[in-house]
């Protein structure tokens, strides 16, 4: 499996690294830029794998404030069996402040169990708040804290999924070049606070700008310990396509 990420990661940043010619934008929790993402995902656990195609709408309002919608198209299969169809619906809203090399960030996210099929969503409305810190290290290095919590308002199939009450506590640093392409490093701690279980995993992004506009990325995940299994790997790539 480490033998065909790194197949994949070379295949993808060969070609790009000859278009990067301007600084990464976009890469940064503090950039705070209007853009549209495709996100295509595969995560796979045990015997079974979802695998999503998610369109990203991401609205900055004054350089301070900002709105973003996401709706994934998913494909659950496993165990012998497999649905297709829409996922949930996240919508956030955001507001931050910079002073220095500083900037905070809170923001407040809803997730809408739009899902046609009970495998593709999570079968609840839930409220996510989230507070980051970033630290700009310099020009190129960046260095964040991001905690979030997913808390369930209503439960739409309580015999199906449990309720919601969990934390999500990363990690980022990241290194983004001035000729355009950049690395990120993601490690991050999932605990759920009905089971008392944890998950330990991280992830890696490399990245290019293609144009002044538009950046392309490939992320690979890998669960690294804990007595939750959420999954066993994921692999996102994902093109951004931003406002000047």
């Amino acid at each position: 499996m480490k033998k065909s990420v790194f197949y994949i990661l070379a295949i993808f940043m060969a070609p790009c690294a000859s278009m990067a010619a301007n600084d990464a934008r976009g890469i940064n929790p503090a950039d705070n830029l209007t853009k549209i993402e495709l996100l295509p995902q595969l995560r796979a656990v045990d015997d079974s794998s979802v695998s999503s195609l998610t369109l990203k709408f991401d609205r900055a309002i004054r350089k301070v404030f900002g709105v973003n919608a996401e709706l994934p198209l998913v494909r659950y299969s496993g165990y012998g069996h497999a649905e297709n169809g829409i996922g949930d619906l996240t919508l956030r809203g955001r507001a931050q402040h910079t002073w220095g090399r500083h900037t905070l960030i809170g923001a407040t996210e809803f997730i809408l169990p739009t899902a046609t099929e009970d495998t593709l969503g999570v079968q609840q409305y839930t409220f996510d708040p989230i507070l980051g810190y970033v630290y700009s290290f310099g020009h190129n290095i960046f260095g964040a804290l991001v905690a979030k919590q997913f808390i369930s308002l209503h439960n739409t199939a309580p015999d199906f999924a449990p309720d919601m009450n969990q934390g999500q506590y990363r990690i980022l640093l990241g290194y983004a070049s001035n000729n355009g392409w950049w690395v990120l490093a993601d490690p991050q701690v999932w605990v759920n606070y009905e089971s008392g279980r944890q998950e330990f995993l991280a992830e890696i992004e490399l990245g290019t700008m293609l144009n002044k506009t538009t950046g392309a990325w490939i992320r690979a995940g890998h669960r690294l310990g804990g007595n939750w299994e959420r999954a066993d790997w994921t692999i996102l790539m994902g093109i951004r396509f931003m406002k000047f």
